[in-house]
Order: structure tokens, then C-alpha cells, then sequence
């Protein structure tokens, strides 16, 4: 469910701003078995932070059971070409909600597959979040 509220254009900047620097973080652990679950889930955390941003910059707030994927769903909608189709983030929410909810340990297969979702995708949304953020 979506709430309708005022744009909060500065919300949404700031959101962008600190997604940025945790990736920057993230890319710089190893990419380990070990470390995996904290790394898959922190890259979700931060696409999921620029459909928040979008949404929000719209004046939309998704609320419920359903927030993340609205927010997931509102990348996966944007015009913008990447390496991996865009609907692989839906994959990456889905596995995330596995190692949180469901005890799963993801592989080393997990992990290389969320960091080419990574160089694939994150640029070229963050482009276009920002683009629309204004």
C-alpha cells in the first residue's frame, strides 16, 4: 500500500547521499563465504533506499507488508539500460528476505551473483534516481 504525502525532496538527497557511501563501503570487504549474508544484505538495503528515495522525492510512501517491493519495483520500472535486466533486484529482495526470515546461509555462487547485480545495475539507477530526485 502506498500513503500519499508531501514531496520531501531533501529527504530523498539525503537518502541517495548515504546509500552512496555505504556501497562505496560494501565494495571495499572481501567478497568471503563468511561475509556474504552481510554484504548480500547490504546491497539490497541500499537499492531498496533509492526506491525510497524516488518514491518519496513523488510524494509516495510505501507502507505495509508490501513496502519493499514497491520500492524495489519502483527501480525495476525506470527507463534506464543496464548489463542485467533490472528485474533481477526482485531476486535480490527475495534472497534477502531468505538469509533474514528463513535462515538462509547463502554461497560464494549467492554472493558473486548480488555483485554482478551490483556493477550491472547500481550505477546507471543511481544516475537516473538522482536525475529524478532533481
Amino acid at each position: 500500500m502506498i500513503r500519499t504525502r508531501v514531496p520531501d525532496k531533501e529527504q530523498a538527497k539525503s537518502m541517495i547521499k548515504a546509500a552512496m557511501t555505504e556501497i562505496s563501503y560494501l565494495k571495499t570487504l572481501p567478497p568471503r563465504p563468511e561475509a556474504a549474508a552481510t554484504i548480500i544484505r547490504g546491497i539490497y538495503e541500499n537499492f531498496r533506499m533509492l526506491g525510497d528515495a524516488l518514491l518519496r522525492s513523488q510524494g509516495s510512501e510505501p507502507t505495509g507488508t508490501d513496502a519493499h517491493k514497491e520500492m524495489i519495483d519502483a527501480l525495476i520500472q525506470l527507463p534506464v539500460k543496464t548489463k542485467r535486466p533490472l528485474q533481477v533486484l526482485d531476486n535480490l529482495r527475495t534472497l534477502r528476505h531468505n538469509i533474514n526470515y528463513k535462515g538462509y546461509q547463502p554461497t560464494k555462487d549467492d554472493l558473486d551473483d548480488v555483485l554482478s547485480m551490483l556493477d550491472s545495475c547500481w550505477e546507471p539507477l543511481l544516475a537516473e534516481v538522482k536525475r529524478q530526485v532533481g
